[in-house]
């Protein structure tokens, strides 16, 4: 068929051809093509990134969740025991309460309204909330209370101005940081 015989038989129709189209289309890929497309997929860089496992303890870079929402489902996919790495200049960091309880062990708290994160997370976290001035501090504090099993996610959850250009370079020097564990 031409597009101009396509053309001529209206839009209703054309949309139906072509969703035909896509349809059998669909059945002639091999099942072995869909297996290896998903083998292939490599994760986004930066978005609940495993970055190494150490001594049982896996360490997450979560950088690029710069929002409540995307760190919401970073503890979905992470589960329980979580040790959060996370700057308190989130404002709304009450709309993680539910997640906080449910998922994670401690905070470590960077960023400028610690007192904020104090007075929301105190009572649900029997006071396992840290404060730390660097990513540096943060990690090697979150290593030295982490147990086999746990998981430590670094995950802004808010727009941050820490000195770092963009969320690639914070994200970079949290694994830099990991690294030097070993």
């Amino acid at each position: 068929m031409t597009l101009e015989q396509l053309a001529r038989q209206g839009r209703r129709q054309a949309s139906m051809t072509t969703a035909m189209t896509v349809t059998s289309m669909m059945h002639q890929i091999r099942k072995e093509s869909i297996k290896q497309a998903f083998s292939d997929f490599e994760n986004v860089r930066y978005r609940y990134e495993l970055v190494n496992v150490i001594g049982g303890v896996s360490y997450y870079d979560d950088s690029a969740a710069r929002s409540n929402e995307a760190t919401w489902f970073s503890f979905n996919n992470l589960g329980e025991n979580v040790i959060w790495i996370t700057y308190a200049d989130n404002i709304d960091c009450d709309e993680l309460i539910p997640q906080v309880k449910k998922y994670v062990k401690a905070v470590i708290c960077l960023g400028n309204r610690k007192e904020r994160f104090h007075s929301v997370y105190d009572n649900i976290l029997k006071d396992n909330i840290v404060d730390c001035d660097n990513i540096d501090d943060a990690v090697r504090k979150a290593s030295k209370m982490a147990v086999d099993g746990d998981s430590v996610m670094f995950s802004p959850a808010c727009n941050v101005n820490d000195g770092f250009v963009c969320f690639n370079e914070r994200g970079d020097y949290f694994k830099q940081c990991v690294k030097s564990l070993m």
